[in-house]
């Protein structure tokens, strides 16, 4: 008993002795210090003041980075993140980068004895670096709603706090912000191809091309790789003109035309901003890597499944045409429909059908397309035969047409649902044939399925008893079923201008939405050091 008795007030002890160092005079006098520095620099670097508060008084006020002779080797290992910081396509000043590197230097110096209130305003300072730097790498720089109002966060905002405390706890605040990184392989891809494209502009970027092409245009087509470089090698110029076409979404004949040449003129700087735009909309997606999810690249004309981080599913999608884009947004699949029904949108019935049935009556049953009046309880089917179609205007037109399921149906056989105000959704379509073209712009906004049996697999795989060869009955039936999802998929629809494909080949888009120059406006709001040169 005497043992452990001795044991306990050893234990004792130690916390009581714990307890007396923090209240050392200079703990006591940093922490008064340490409060009336909170509220400085916060046009150096901005973040929630709250959350800053709210990390300080749960460590009673006690400096987080500095000791008594000053810095301690996290703050290092927090400035060489923040050197990092431009890889990410992030803006170094906007976390004070400079005037930290200068700081540390400055009390890293033999004989350097830092002013109290000095040293605590530099504590604070380093805080608030982390949390900035840390949010933007986990969630971005900019919330995308602001642009997109229709977009849901894939996930609530990572405790900054909390993480930061623990990664000082255990000494690994290098390790606490590299995780917070996009774990996507298409986001490091774009990093690896931003240090590449940064070093193609530091020697001096690439040669202006004229029609006739000549030595600048091999020059030009070796900078991106599409001709082979070195001593001997050869030079095949249609073959390295067509590779930059289908980089470039351009139709790849190998010509020297107007398009290509002016695409092969956009300067280095303008596709080093896009690299770094198109990485900010990476980290707007999950980083959970147990986060399944549908991803629509809209201006790639490609669906992705993701599940645990990978692309498990690929394949062809058809988007909104020029004048009839697919949006931008996220949204829940919430349920599928097999054998939809079609309720046609008064918008496209007007414009698109109602002239053809002014010219062809019979359209109506060779589709099988019922023709309504009213709504609700007050809905009752219409003979069209009985009406006059060509007295029929957008302005005094009273009617809604269903085309029920068949080979005809332009929902093909699954519908897949996610609300939203857009009436946008993924469906089949009989047209397959569209999906060999190069451009695939040809819905209303909706978005049109290479394989949807395979997407349904997918969003059915954790809903019980759906295999194959279930979906594929429920799909031969032709009757209309709807099935519910327990755990709702989200699904992300984005535009992206740069991405690089599964063979690391860099692509590039022209910006059609405008939404590059819509996300450097509000970026260069919000930071500085940003440069871009629309093309």
């Amino acid at each position: 008993m005497g043992i452990v008795l001795w044991i306990c007030a050893v234990l004792l002890g130690g916390c009581a002795s714990q307890t007396a160092v923090d209240k050392q005079p200079w703990s006591v006098a940093a922490a008064a210090h340490l409060r009336a520095q909170l509220d400085r620099d916060r046009e150096v670097v901005a973040v929630d003041e709250g959350l800053l508060t709210r990390f300080y008084l749960k460590r009673d006020d006690r400096p987080a980075w500095c000791g008594p002779t000053g810095p301690k080797s996290q703050a290092d290992a927090l400035l060489l993140m923040l050197q990092q910081a431009a890889d990410d396509g992030l803006t170094p000043a906007d976390y004070a980068l400079g005037r930290i590197e200068a700081e540390l230097a400055r009390w890293r110096r033999a004989g350097a004895k830092p002013g109290l209130a000095a040293m605590m305003r530099f504590d604070a300072l380093l805080t608030r670096a982390f949390l900035a730097y840390g949010g933007h790498l986990q969630r971005g720089r900019v919330d995308p709603r602001a642009i997109h109002p229709q977009w849901q966060a894939p996930f609530p905002k990572a405790d900054m706090a909390g993480l930061l405390q623990t990664a000082l706890d255990l000494g690994q605040v290098a390790e606490a912000l590299a995780g917070l990184r996009p774990p996507q392989r298409g986001y490091r891809a774009l990093r690896q191809a931003l240090q590449d494209y940064r070093g193609i502009a530091a020697l001096g970027g690439w040669p202006a091309v004229e029609q006739g092409g000549g030595e600048p245009l091999v020059a030009r087509l070796r900078a991106e790789g599409d001709l082979a470089t070195g001593e001997g090698a050869a030079v095949d110029l249609r073959a390295g003109i067509a590779r930059f076409q289908e980089r470039h979404g351009l139709e790849p004949t190998g010509a020297l035309n107007e398009v290509t040449l002016a695409e092969l003129n956009i300067p280095v700087a303008a596709r080093v901003a896009a690299i770094a735009l198109n990485m900010e909309r990476w980290r707007w997606l999950p980083h959970d890597p147990g986060t399944r999810y549908i991803l629509v690249r809209i201006a790639d004309f490609e669906l992705d499944a993701v599940a645990a981080g990978e692309t498990v599913l690929n394949m062809r999608v058809i988007v909104g045409k020029p004048y009839w884009r697919t949006p931008v947004f996220s949204a829940r699949l919430t349920h599928l429909v097999f054998n939809p029904f079609w309720y046609i949108p008064r918008s496209i019935a007007v414009a698109d059908i109602l002239p053809i049935v002014r010219r062809d009556p019979g359209y109506f049953a060779r589709r099988n397309v019922v023709v309504t009046q009213g709504s609700g309880v007050q809905q009752a089917s219409v003979d069209p035969d009985t009406v006059d179609w060509a007295g029929q205007t957008a302005v005094n037109f009273a009617y809604a047409f269903t085309q029920a399921p068949g080979a005809d149906n332009p929902l093909g056989k699954i519908k897949f649902h996610f609300p939203n105000p857009y009436h946008v959704y993924l469906h089949d379509t009989p047209h397959d044939e569209l999906f060999n073209e190069r451009v695939r712009a040809f819905s209303h906004g909706c978005i049109r399925l290479e394989r949807p049996l395979d997407l349904a697999a997918f969003a059915l795989a954790r809903e019980g008893n759906w295999p194959r060869g279930r979906i594929a009955s429920a799909v031969a039936s032709n009757i209309n079923r709807e099935v519910s999802l327990t755990r709702p998929l989200p699904v992300y629809l984005l535009y992206w201008t740069t991405w690089v494909d599964e063979q690391d080949r860099i692509h590039f888009r022209r910006d059609d939405y405008d939404a590059d120059a819509q996300l450097l406006q509000l970026v260069g709001s919000q930071g500085r050091g940003w440069h871009y040169a629309k093309p």
